[in-house]
Order: C-alpha cells, then sequence, then structure tokens
C-alpha cells in the first residue's frame, strides 16, 4: 500500500500492515487508569466509571465508497486528544478530528490525493465523521460536502496499549521504497534530522501525548531547494517481532495538499 503526496510528487510512502499483534477489546491500564470494556463499558476492577471511552487507537481497517461499492485499506493512528490521521491503499490521505460521547464518535475530516480518487472526482474534500465505537474497533460513516458517502470499519490494534518514551525511538532509522529513500537519525529527547533522495532535509521533533498509549505527536520542517514547508502528524513505535526489525510509522501532512506516510526501520 501506497501513499503518495511529496515534493514534486516524488516522495512516496508506503506502509505495510500495522497488524502484529492483532485486535484488542480490553485496553490496558498503567498506573491509575482502570481498564473496562470498551464497549460496555463495565469495570474489570474498581475505580469510578470514566464518562468517555475514547476512540484513540491505532487502526486497520476499510474505506468503501457506498455508490460505486469499492474499498480500500485503510491504516490510522487516532491519539487520546482528538488529533487522528489515516491513510489509504489507493494513495489518499486523511486528517481526522474526532470526539466521543459513551460509543458515539463524531467529528470532521479533510482529505488529500495525488490523483482525483475522492468520490467526488476532486484532489482534496472535506466533511464530519460518524461511527460507533465496538469491542475491536470502530464502524462508520465519512460524508463530503457534496453529501457523498464512505463506509469505513476500523479494527483496534492492541500494539496501542505499548506505551510510549521518547528514547524508545532514539537511534537511526531508514525507509526506502519506489526508488524514494529516507534516513533519520532520532535523539533520547525526541528531536530528530533528516534527508531524503528528492535532496530535501528535514528537521523536527516527536513528542509524548499521554505515555500510557503507542501514539507520539511529530513536527518538522521539510526543506526542498529552499522552499520549506511545516509538517505535523502522528507516529507509532512498533517493537521487533520474531525475525521483523523494529519500525517506527509515520503518518504526517502540511495541512494543503502535502504528506508523508513511511515505514521505517
Amino acid at each position: 500500500m501506497v501513499g503518495c503526496g511529496g515534493y514534486s510528487g516524488g516522495s512516496c510512502g508506503s506502509y505495510g500492515s500495522y497488524g502484529s499483534y492483532g485486535s484488542y477489546g480490553v485496553r490496558k491500564a498503567t498506573g491509575n487508569r482502570a481498564r473496562r470494556d470498551r464497549m460496555s463499558g463495565s469495570y474489570l476492577y474498581g475505580c469510578p466509571v470514566p464518562a468517555n471511552v475514547g476512540a484513540d487507537g491505532i487502526y486497520e481497517g476499510t474505506l468503501t465508497d457506498r455508490t460505486t461499492q469499492q474499498g480500500d485499506a485503510v491504516v490510522a493512528i487516532i491519539a487520546d486528544n482528538g488529533d487522528g490521521r489515516m491513510s489509504a491503499q489507493d494513495g489518499s490521505y486523511y486528517r481526522l478530528t474526532v470526539s466521543t460521547a459513551g460509543t458515539q464518535v463524531s467529528g470532521s475530516f479533510v482529505g488529500f490525493s495525488q490523483q482525483a480518487s475522492f468520490p467526488d472526482g476532486r484532489q482534496t474534500t472535506s466533511g464530519s465523521l460518524a461511527a460507533m465505537l465496538a469491542q475491536t474497533g470502530l464502524n462508520g460513516t465519512l460524508t463530503d460536502q457534496a453529501g457523498d458517502v464512505e463506509a469505513l470499519s476500523l479494527n483496534l490494534d492492541n500494539a496501542y496499549s505499548l506505551g510510549s518514551a521518547l528514547p524508545t525511538l532514539a537511534g537511526t532509522w531508514n525507509y526506502s521504497v519506489n526508488g524514494f529513500s529516507l534516513t533519520m537519525t532520532i535523539q533520547p529527547d525526541g528531536t530528530f534530522t533528516a534527508s531524503d533522495s528528492n535532496k530535501c532535509s528535514y528537521s523536527g521533533t516527536f513528542g509524548l501525548i499521554d505515555p500510557n498509549f503507542n501514539a507520539y505527536s511529530e513536527s518538522y520542517m521539510r526543506s526542498c531547494s529552499g522552499a520549506n514547508l511545516m509538517f505535523t502528524g502522528l507516529a507509532s513505535y512498533f517493537p521487533a517481532v520474531s525475525s521483523a526489525p523494529a519500525q517506527l510509522k509515520m503518518l504526517a501532512d502540511d495541512d494543503a495538499g502535502e504528506y508523508l506516510v513511511a515505514v521505517l526501520k
């Protein structure tokens, strides 16, 4: 699966499965955060029931045009501050803003594509999101301003419960796909520099959103031939499993049509 939207259309981010850890219905608790079933809200041990269980998580699923019934695989990261990013197999990319009341999820989205892949035939789109939380994920719709509807079905990945810490990301990471490559060096405090095969340079930082969960904020400046763009987004860390190396999965954009989806190893 590939998401494209980089410098001169040449910076492409391919991503593999966000799986390796499967889906889960019970969120792991750390510290004084109580575990409870996402759907019923019932307690697995003491403490008062919080008002809401958020839609935050790492997800895999599908986005299906209800008119054509054409579906695409998607991956998404939604942080517990309501900020989200999602990328689809057809190369489209979405910024999400979500809120949760009980099991009901609502919000808005803005979408970008380097080709006319949205239901209204345009390269940018926006609209509303409505979904219901289930024990293993969420199901709902994206409705654009023209009334076109896409069905969204997302499965939750339990890697989200691994927690986050900036020193975990420290080191040198590499990414390469379809002739595009990027090398990034991250310091223990989350600051990083990078360069890519398009002769662009990057300087930015990762930040903690909630140390209990595996979603990091990211912001960086990309400089290409004297042109500077500011990107923001989300990332998640996946530890090495068996013969597979550790991965850092990033979804970031400039909120104006440029975006990068990458899996660094």
